[in-house]
């Protein structure tokens, strides 16, 4: 059975198509290889698609399977993959001749642009399609904590 895609990562990948589109505007005034800065831009976006769906892959896994212990680990060693990941396609970027290192730089950056504007969009994104809603989850039966307020005075419950 296929798995629905996490609200949070579509409204990242939007995201990074905004900020992408914006930072290949703002960057063809400056640059004189206009196709290239293009071309760097859109590989720097897809590879920030792949980088935000692995962050999100890891992150599921680490919620759902994982204990304490082991779960800084996991979540360092994700982040490093990216990281690595990163710097390949710069790389790689650097080695075709027909695009730009910057713009593929930016394209990936603009992964991070999506994540501190991700609220802005959410409220968008929530008002045109109901996928997007917050869905609210019912109060747990079970061990469920009592409110300080409404504690005995000793601090027991």
């Amino acid at each position: 059975m296929r798995e629905k895609l996490h609200p949070t990562l579509i409204e990242l990948w939007i995201g990074i198509v905004i900020w992408s589109i914006l930072i290949a505007a703002a960057g063809v005034w400056f640059c004189k290889d206009k196709p290239a800065w293009g071309f760097g831009i859109l590989f720097g976006m897809i590879s920030a698609f792949g980088l935000a769906f692995y962050m999100t892959k890891s992150v599921g896994k680490l919620v759902e399977d994982l204990d304490a212990g082991r779960g800084d680990r996991v979540i360092r060693v994700s982040s490093m993959i990216r990281l690595f990941a990163a710097a390949a396609v710069i790389a790689v970027a650097c080695v075709i001749p027909r695009m730009n290192p910057i713009g593929t730089f930016l394209g990936i950056l603009s992964m991070k642009f999506a994540a501190y504007s991700n609220p802005l969009i959410h409220k968008v994104t929530s008002k045109v399609h109901p996928y997007f809603k917050d869905k609210e989850y019912p109060p747990e039966e079970n061990g469920e904590e009592t409110p300080d307020e409404e504690r005995p005075e000793n601090g027991k419950p």
